[in-house]
Parts: C-alpha cells; structure tokens; sequence
C-alpha cells in the first residue's frame, strides 16, 4: 500500500475512533506509559528518550537538539531587557540529555526530572564528558508526578520542556505539569514549555486510548486553549513561536510557549497544587 493512501486510512480510522468515543482512563495510560518508558528494550525507546548513538539520535541531530531552545532562552532574556544569571534549572523529561548538555552551562545547577532511571543515568553521563557535575536526577512515576515537588527543595529559575507533552497521558495531565512547574518557580522565574497543538483537522486531536500506537500523540491542545490554560494556573505567557514541521525530528506541529510566573502574587496567580493532583 503506497504511502499516502496508508495516510488516508489511517486518518480515516482515527476520525472513527474520535466519533466513537473511545478513551482510556489517565490511570491506565499511565500504567501503559510507565510500562514503556521502564523498559529500554522496546522499539525506538532510545530514539524517543533522545539517547545519543546506538539505536537513538546520531551525533549530528542530538547535537542540535537543544540548540534552537537555548536560542529561545537567550531571545527572550534580550527582548525583555533581563540578564539575571541562572542559578538552577529544572528539566522535565530529560531522557538522555540533548537539552541538558546546552543549557547547563547557564545554570549552577541542572535538575532532571525523568521516569526512567535509565534515561537519568544517561543524562548524567553524557553531562559529566562535558565536564558539567552538578547534576541533580529526580526519579518519577507517571502516575505520581507531584512527587517531583518533594524531591526538589529550592525553587529554580528556568522550567524546561520540550517533546514531552505529547507523550503525556491527557490534557488534564498537563494542567497538573503546569501547577508543578508553577509551584517550583521562583517569582519572576521562566517556563519554556512546548506542546503540539491542535488543528481543525481530527487526526491531530488528543488520542487518549492506545498509548503504544500513539505515543507521541497521546495529547494536543488549541494553542488559545493551552494559552488560555496557562494563565489559569498563574502563569504571564509571554510569548508563542509555532514550527509547522520539524526536519530534526520528523514530525510536526510544535508550538513554544514563554511563560513568566509574575513576582507580584495577587488573584489571579494564587494557584497551588490542588488536592486532586496529591
């Protein structure tokens, strides 16, 4: 079957399913994804870990991982006129350190936060050939990411995402990843957050059923709707930059959210990790 009429099909199958109404629970895709990224002997687990070598990304694409989002880092501090230094930085969802190796030169102290124990190994490898030691692996589970909250004991000045969002179990699930990353902030602290965001079109709606077949498309938002939602957990956004297609990594549809968490605490910023979240 030729290329593009599998495409048809398969986007043919998924506006099904989306009619239908079928979805999981955020419990058992969770269980699945811990399954899967507890595991580094399932396929493409590297590749997706962003693992640098054998069965994951070549010297060539992990190297220029991170680039364009310390780029995105140092834009924004120039644009609002800031050069305060880093002193930490939390990173949720390092796999094997693409980010890591370009932004922890800016900070005193680099956080990662995983929920494999393999990928935080890793990380910490590849970090410590470039001679970066102040590594900090803060080990999860799906289920339970507020438990980062407890492992981390002072708040950092950069909250880094990237190419995690997809893999999460629903969007409520980022509600809970963007109250952490509020909670963990200094005042006046930066969250760089990126989604894939959703179009009019259904196959790029939020899966919620089959994380395996889906995995990297598990969640999508309206790029309004994540906007709209980040300020309703007490974030400033500041700004959003969209990459239609992404050459690096195959896929598509990114969208980079700048977030401020204001130093000024009033109503709209009073949002702390809800009971349901615990």
């Amino acid at each position: 079957m030729r290329t593009d009429l599998k495409d048809v099909v398969r986007r043919a199958i998924l506006r099904t399913i989306h009619k239908s109404g079928i979805r999981q629970s955020d419990r058992k895709i969770a269980e699945e994804a811990q399954a899967y990224w507890g595991n580094t002997d399932q396929n493409n687990f590297r590749s997706n870990s962003h693992w640098r070598g054998d069965l994951g990304l070549s010297d060539e694409v992990w190297l220029e991982l991170g680039k364009p989002h310390v780029c995105l880092l140092r834009n924004h501090l120039k644009i609002a006129g800031l050069k305060q230094p880093l002193r930490r930085i939390v990173e949720w969802g390092c796999g094997g350190g693409a980010n890591a190796i370009h932004f922890a030169k800016e900070a005193h102290e680099y956080v990662g936060v995983d929920v494999s124990d393999a990928s935080l190994a890793e990380c910490q490898r590849n970090l410590n050939e470039v001679g970066y030691e102040n590594f900090v692996p803060v080990l999860i589970e799906v289920a339970q990411p507020e438990d980062a909250v407890d492992a981390i004991h002072e708040a950092c000045d950069l909250f880094l995402c990237t190419y995690v969002f997809e893999l999460i179990p629903s969007p409520e699930y980022g509600q809970r990843l963007l109250k952490i990353a509020h909670h963990l902030l200094h005042p006046g602290g930066l969250a760089i957050i990126q989604i894939k965001y959703e179009t009019h079109e259904s196959h790029t709606r939020t899966r919620r059923w089959g994380y395996r077949s889906n995995i990297a498309n598990m969640t999508t938002y309206p790029i309004e709707v994540f906007w709209q939602l980040t300020e309703e957990v007490g974030f400033k956004p500041q700004s959003v930059s969209l990459r239609p297609k992404d050459d690096l990594v195959h896929d598509e549809r990114y969208a980079y959210f700048v977030l401020e968490k204001p130093k000024v605490r009033g109503p709209t910023t009073a949002c702390e990790l809800s009971e349901d979240c615990q």
